[in-house]
């Protein structure tokens, strides 16, 4: 076996699973739409693929320190594949409800937290089996799940035209089924060490309380939950909401994009020099330029200074996640690396929500510019409070 086959495998299982997931995120709430002719309808759809992960995060993070890394990524990756090969079958067989289908939309989301969670804390183990990098390592995982984010949409957007219907998850499906293959193949069994085996429900709380009081992971995962509450209605709301009012509603997906591709090239490049550099520095340094990228969308720039500005703030926001990544491998016992993980993104991920349905008051009240502004101050604050935590100044690495 190549020296590097786990690594391209996470890497490929990775891409694949979260462009099946984007997929299913542009997808669905566009065939409700279309089925209902209600945004509000399209909206529900859309928080139902959602709203699942918190909990599956922390719940399945357990899950992984019981039953094993692998196995729980290539479990989730069929499972996945199951939810949404039935969302199909049983549409076409009897044309479903609406409370049906967000019934299996939400089944389908509840695997996406625990086998994302399970494919990064298989990249330590991956890295050290390859001898590359731990920097290295999940800056190309995040790049990987940034080139998902990228493709899914698209890919969406051609198959609903060419195939309309809900037989366009058929595609979903089968990425899945890849996703899954890769994974069991190209990963070895023995990469990673038995499963823990001790109460399941003290488990759960042995990765939270660990996260909760071990000082550097407790301030990526406020600083997580901050930014994720502040930056959570940039896109759908706020940037939507300018884009709409000003008749510019067609330039929407190419500053989406902007900022997307700008995120993965950040990743490459923390990649390539990440593990020369201190973590809290890299930090601190994505946080400072992001909040004057995310303050200057305020002053509302044409559409071609706003792409090139989507696209700056990107590269600096790439580095943020492979860092948090890092911090959180270095300082997590491998026992551990499974629960708080999941505990990490359910307390992360619980934020958005919040944060979504607070930013629409504040445009409807107020402007978009308003909304702009409030997300940059939210990022100034999780700046400051990275810069004033103690507990990141020690390496990691």
């Amino acid at each position: 076996m190549s020296l590097a086959r786990p690594l391209h495998g996470l890497l490929g299982a990775t891409a694949l699973s979260v462009t099946g997931n984007a997929i299913v995120a542009v997808a669905v709430p566009w065939l409700i739409f279309q089925r209902t002719g209600s945004a509000t309808a399209a909206g529900v759809a859309g928080a139902a693929a959602i709203a699942p992960i918190v909990l599956s995060a922390l719940f399945g993070g357990a899950l992984i320190d019981r039953l094993g890394r692998r196995f729980c990524a290539v479990g989730a990756d069929l499972l996945s594949a199951t939810a949404v090969a039935l969302l199909a079958i049983l549409d076409e067989a009897f044309g479903l409800p609406f409370w049906g289908i967000l019934v299996l939309v939400a089944l389908g989301a509840l695997f996406d937290g625990p086998g994302a969670a399970a494919r990064e804390t298989l990249r330590p183990d991956v890295a050290r089996a390859t001898g590359t990098p731990l920097t290295r390592v999940n800056a190309w995982g995040e790049a990987a799940e940034a080139i998902g984010a990228l493709a899914g949409p698209g890919i969406a957007g051609v198959l609903l035209v060419a195939m309309g219907g809900f037989n366009v998850l058929w595609v979903t499906v089968g990425m899945f089924l890849l996703s899954a293959t890769i994974t069991a193949l190209t990963i070895p069994k023995h990469l990673s060490p038995a499963p823990a085996h001790e109460p399941y429900l003290r488990s759960i709380a042995t990765g939270l309380r660990f996260l909760i009081t071990e000082p550097g992971l407790r301030t990526v995962a406020i600083t997580a939950a901050v930014l994720v509450g502040f930056i959570a209605p940039f896109e759908s709301v706020v940037l939507n909401a300018h884009l709409q009012d000003n008749g510019l509603a067609d330039y929407y997906g190419f500053v989406v994009a902007a900022f997307a591709a700008g995120g993965l090239i950040g990743a490459i490049l923390y990649g390539a020099v990440g593990h020369r550099l201190r973590e809290r520095g890299v930090l601190i340094g994505s946080l400072v330029i992001s909040t004057i990228g995310l303050a200057a969308f305020a002053l509302l720039p044409s559409i071609p200074l706003m792409i090139a500005l989507a696209f700056t703030t990107g590269i600096a926001t790439g580095p943020i996640n492979p860092v948090v990544a890092v911090i959180m491998q270095a300082r997590t016992p491998e026992n551990l690396r499974g629960r708080v993980i999941g505990s990490y993104t359910s307390i992360a991920l619980a934020t958005g929500p919040i944060g979504l349905l607070a930013m629409g008051p504040i445009v409807d009240h107020a402007t978009p510019a308003t909304g702009f502004i409030v997300i940059a101050t939210g990022c100034a604050l999780a700046t400051a409070f990275v810069a004033a935590a103690r507990a990141l100044k020690k390496p990691t690495t």
